[in-house]
């Protein structure tokens, strides 16, 4: 009976032995932990400070690529939007227009509730708009701006950007204008006057008012006058 007593005096003082080493080890675990995350969290807020810090030194491309490690990190919605906010400036801001456009989507989709949506709607046609597109290109950007900055004016029609969206579309509307001409001119140059009496024709019903309309009467007559002469004399005719 001694022995079984002194066998249970030894397992309790055993158990409350590991109970004591699990104890110290969970706590100190959890102060590990604890520590860990925020040595993690304050890194994060290092980042964060440095790409502010970086954006407003206008170092648009490097601010950037500290976003594209920074974003995975972020769990708070308000948080992502703010950096995704700066990185589809940054790319507008280095002339990546296009990808900054669809960043500004994006931000409209994600975030359709947030208070910059109105500006991201315009900033998504105006960053089109900005694309330099060679007039003797294909026009689908352009188009595209056209589209975006009409759908803005449509969902904002009394918006803050209404003014540079209408100003913006009348320059895009030129880009066309212009396109349409130098097209049309082309025909003449190259000696095809029935295809440029055609191209210049519709060029008048599409711009009635165009700046260079009497220039277009003035190719008009000299296509005219050119299928004239290039008829066959015919006697009869005289």
């Amino acid at each position: 009976m001694k022995s079984y007593m002194t066998y249970l005096s030894f397992r309790y003082k055993i158990s409350g032995l590991f109970l004591l080493i699990f104890i110290y080890l969970g706590n100190n675990f959890y102060l590990f932990a604890s520590d860990q995350a925020h040595k993690a969290q304050s890194l994060i807020e290092q980042k964060k400070e440095a790409i502010v810090r970086l954006y407003e030194r206008k170092r648009y491309a490097k601010a950037n690529a500290q976003i594209e490690l920074l974003l995975p990190m972020l769990k708070n919605r308000r948080e992502r939007a703010k950096f995704e906010w700066y990185q589809a400036y940054g790319n507008f801001y280095t002339k990546k227009y296009l990808v900054g456009s669809n960043q500004f989507h994006l931000f409209v989709k994600q975030y359709p509730t947030f208070p910059e949506v109105e500006e991201a709607l315009f900033m998504k046609g105006y960053s089109l708009a900005c694309e330099d597109v060679d007039i003797h290109l294909d026009q689908t950007v352009t188009y595209d701006a056209i589209a975006s900055l009409e759908h803005y004016l449509a969902v904002y029609p009394t918006g803050l950007y209404r003014g540079k969206a209408l100003a913006m579309l009348q320059t895009l509307q030129d880009r066309l204008m212009k396109k349409s001409f130098q097209a049309a001119a082309l025909y003449v140059q190259l000696g095809y006057y029935s295809a440029a009496i055609v191209a210049l024709k519709n060029f008048q019903k599409v711009y009635p008012d165009a700046s260079c309309k009497e220039q277009v009467v003035r190719l008009l007559i000299k296509c005219y006058k050119q299928l004239d002469m290039q008829q066959p004399f015919n006697p009869e005719k005289k």
